[in-house]
């Protein structure tokens, strides 16, 4: 099997961060809480991670991004930088979903429902199954007022909720985190693989309406 070294990269909330991975072996992690400044931050953490382990651009055969939904600049951004070092060394990249790496630190609990907040009392839905401790997209994201989704709410996690739940949910944190997008890169590495990125735009989701019984 050849080995997969992977440069993984988070940019879809607060978070920004650059993971390098030798298939789903964390090797060096660069992170910081930040906000709106993803496009001076990245290029100097992606730089450091690798500096970590002595390796370089040259080393990584694949690039994992978060694809969203999640923070439309940060969302640009990533990709952007991603596709600009795909050109330049010729790789792959992988586009992972920001909520099923979300469940994905999770997986010790296996969650099968998350939400991620978007903006004011709007979250983005997804459901998930698991098989052998790595979850898989049962549906697609959804957008919508938080009070839609509640209800559904059974075995699931939260992002960014916390004051736009209240006391009504004791729903998990999860985490946003490059290294988690590195995994699941490597664990969908050629289901995901996108060999020719140009056409590649982020997962910004568009809202829909619930139909309510007159």
């Amino acid at each position: 099997m050849i080995d997969k070294f992977i440069l993984a990269l988070e940019t879809s909330s607060s978070v920004c961060g650059a993971s390098i991975l030798l298939n789903d072996e964390l090797l060096s992690i660069e992170e910081k809480n930040t906000s709106r400044q993803h496009a001076e931050l990245l290029p100097d953490l992606t730089k450091a991670s690798l500096k970590n382990i002595n390796k370089t651009l040259d080393d990584v055969n694949a690039i994992a991004i978060s694809i969203g939904p999640g923070s439309f600049t940060g969302l640009r951004v990533g990709l952007g930088f991603a596709k600009g070092i795909a050109y330049a060394k010729t790789l792959p990249i992988i586009p992972v979903s920001s909520l099923l790496s979300l469940a994905y630190s999770l997986k010790s609990e296996e969650p099968t429902q998350g939400i991620l907040l978007s903006h004011a009392r709007k979250v983005f839905y997804q459901t998930f199954q698991w098989r052998n401790n790595i979850p898989k997209i049962n549906s697609e994201v959804l957008l919508a007022e938080i009070d839609d989704f509640i209800p559904s709410l059974n075995n699931g996690f939260q992002f960014n909720c916390k004051n736009i739940l209240g006391d009504s949910r004791g729903l998990k944190t999860a985490k946003l985190s490059s290294s988690n997008i590195g995994k699941l890169g490597s664990i969908y590495f050629h289901d995901w693989m996108v060999e020719t990125p140009h056409t590649l735009k982020p997962n910004y989701i568009a809202p829909f309406k619930i139909k309510k019984n007159e």
